[in-house]
């Protein structure tokens, strides 16, 4: 009886999806962003790489090129990197949510915050 009862919940738990990992976004591939920074709209184009849910890459735009590293987990990125600037170097991030080939997030520059939206090539 107990052994039918179990069989019967782990029945429905794997109907549910309970315990089955959740699809996950690939990122791998070139990006075209764009920032509204303070001083208007930026452009950038950013190159990924994605190992589960370790993502890695470069971004370039106007202000020249740099690394970026993080982490999709589900539909949520997080990067991190450096900028150097002529005041000094600042440290970014990024936060968005993916969906299929889109995402829309907040860029935080330590100083301030701007919303950027990104399509996949």
């Amino acid at each position: 009886m107990i052994g039918r009862i179990l069989a019967s919940v782990c029945v429905l738990m794997v109907a549910a999806g309970v315990g089955t990992p959740l699809a996950q976004n690939d990122i791998s591939g070139s990006w075209t962003l764009m920032i509204n920074g303070p001083q208007g709209a930026v452009d950038a184009e950013a190159t990924f790489k994605q190992d589960g849910d370790k993502v890695t890459g470069t971004m370039s735009s106007m202000a020249g090129e740099t690394d970026v590293a993080g982490t999709l987990t589900g539909s949520t990125l997080a990067l991190a990197f450096n900028v150097v600037t002529p005041n000094g170097p600042i440290d970014v991030k990024m936060t968005a949510e993916v969906t299929g080939g889109e995402m829309k997030g907040v860029v935080d520059f330590s100083v301030g915050t701007a919303d950027f939206t990104g399509k996949k090539k």
